[in-house]
């Protein structure tokens, strides 16, 4: 309920007219900010114009809007007394006084009155009659116009990120080489941790009011991944296990490892074991939907601690066996990632290979789905690529690489080196490179916006010397592309995830090089 209002139109002294006279715009003339109020309430000054009281509050004094008026409209001309043209640009002041309690009848109407998602605050739906009535909306921030049929926004306030705060240190039971951020119905947020260490498992959290608790240890061996899915109304959570014995190192006694597939159990509230799968020091998953059927993605990276040109598996949901059979298998060298996306009627899985057992100069592969399986779409050469993150701004698309570092058979690796940021050309139908950026042994993308803001968080783990580098926080800028706007302090930084929760937005970051993941807020204006 408004209390008090007061309206200002400030309009610029550049402003353009038509003169008959001469055929051309000239400026306006003699442009002060004038009191829309005044117009309605100096008309008649023996009596207030119906809908409106005469309030005061604080030495200050105010107008009370109890409901509009058509009295209270009046014509452009009045106030543009040296324009023929309405201006292209002016500004509206309000100053607005709030009842801290509205009343409860008032709440109930403003409950009713709505017009798609946006309640109206007691307003009636645009129609023919407020055609040109202007509404502001304190509570969206927003100034929308009424065409006759339909309020169209004129202006509306969006999120833009103001800083980052630290918002939770959460200690793990070992390092972290990956987090999973989901939301389960009926129950909540909740982060999977791939950890590092076979005796303690990898765990799942629970997101709350203080932060991610403890809500379950699952038992993994060398934890690398984990990738959450669902089939029909099932939700499934399938980890990769590398073989690792407590020290991270790969089991020489055999090349092969089981991941496992785990399903939510409503009534227990916990992922229970469903299925496993034989991979190879399986590096990822990826789970996708294509014409109604689920698939699984695995990239193998390894057998044993040389074969790394090897067979990465793509399973199909059977829904005869309700379980995953193998697909396709595509040839990998060190794989290390899968990326899912679709651009119009076109299904693409690439992959990030790191290593062919000599050098991490190697091609990754973008696969297109043609006639029930992926064939070869484009190869882009990549230094030890960890991973690939495909995002869209507008109509664009674009996929980045995080490149790890260059080993070639002879010579020392080099760890800072450029990561790249390739957009797909629609006519040439294949991406090319488009921006460059500067990594230190990155090991992943996040892309996610704000508002009308979009943003890219890379992982930098290692930069030859030192884990504790900072990881960085890119904005796009249009022509510019990204460019650095916030720096993170991190400890060998293995992933980030951003999430949302009761419209507040967060970045939590994976540590392999120490026992501890951190949560950030996201502080927005």
């Amino acid at each position: 309920c408004n209390e008090f209002i007061s309206l200002q139109l400030l309009l610029p002294t550049s402003l353009t007219r038509a003169s008959e006279a001469i055929a051309k715009f000239e400026p306006c003339v003699d442009m002060v900010p004038l009191d829309l109020l005044s117009f309605v309430l100096e008309r008649d000054t023996s009596r207030l114009a119906p809908g409106l009281q005469m309030k005061t509050a604080g030495g200050v004094r105010g107008v009370q809007i109890l409901s509009p008026d058509r009295s209270l409209s009046f014509p452009s001309s009045e106030l543009l007394l040296n324009c023929d043209l309405f201006p292209k640009q002016f500004s509206i002041v309000l100053t607005l006084k709030f009842s801290h309690t509205a009343p409860k009848r008032e709440t109930k109407r403003m409950r009713r009155k709505k017009h798609g998602s946006r309640i109206l605050l007691g307003l009636k739906s645009c129609s023919e009659l407020r055609r040109g009535q202007l509404w502001f909306n304190p509570l969206r921030k927003g100034l929308y116009l009424c065409d006759g049929a339909a309020w169209v926004t004129v202006l509306e306030d969006h999120k833009r990120l103001d800083y980052i705060l630290e918002h939770q240190v959460l200690a793990t039971s070992s390092e972290t080489h990956d987090v999973e951020v989901f939301e389960v119905p009926s129950v909540g947020l909740m982060a999977a941790m791939a950890h590092r260490s076979t005796a303690s498992g990898s765990a799942v959290y629970l997101w709350t009011s203080s932060g991610f608790q403890l809500h379950q240890n699952i038992s993994t061996s060398g934890a690398l991944a984990w990738k959450h899915f669902t089939v029909g109304k099932k939700l499934f959570l399938v980890g990769s296990n590398s073989g690792g014995d407590p020290d991270g190192q790969m089991s020489k006694k055999s090349e092969v490892d089981f991941s496992v597939v785990y399903k939510w159990s409503k009534r227990r509230k916990r992922f229970m074991q469903f299925q496993t799968l034989q991979t190879h020091c399986a590096r990822d998953w990826e789970a996708f939907s294509i014409n109604q059927e689920t698939y699984l993605a695995v990239a193998n990276h390894r057998k044993g601690n040389n074969n790394h040109t090897i067979n990465s598996v793509i399973y199909k949901w059977d829904r005869l066996t309700k379980s995953f059979q193998a697909h396709q298998t595509l040839l990998t060298s060190g794989a290390y990632d899968w990326e899912f996306f679709t651009v119009g009627p076109y299904h693409f899985l690439v992959v990030a290979n790191a290593f062919d057992g000599v050098t991490t100069s190697v091609d990754s592969v973008i696969y297109v789905w043609v006639n029930g399986s992926f064939q070869v779409f484009q190869t882009i050469k990549t230094f030890c690529a960890t991973d690939w993150e495909m995002f869209q701004i507008g109509n664009r698309v674009f996929l980045v690489v995080a490149n790890g570092h260059r080993l070639y058979s002879s010579g020392p690796s080099q760890y800072t080196i450029n990561s790249t940021i390739y957009e797909l050309d629609m006519t040439g139908r294949l991406f090319v490179r488009f921006q460059d950026i500067v990594t230190h042994s990155a090991v992943d993308w996040e892309f996610f916006s704000l508002g009308e803001e979009y943003f890219l968080v890379v992982a930098n783990s290692f930069n030859g010397e030192s884990y504790s580098l900072n990881s960085i926080l890119y904005r796009w800028q249009g022509y510019e592309g990204f460019v650095p706007v916030h720096w993170l302090p991190t400890i060998g930084c293995s992933d980030w995830e951003f999430f949302s929760f009761k419209g507040e937005s967060y970045l939590i970051y994976s540590s392999a090089k120490a026992p501890l993941s951190k949560v950030f807020r996201l502080k927005t204006y």
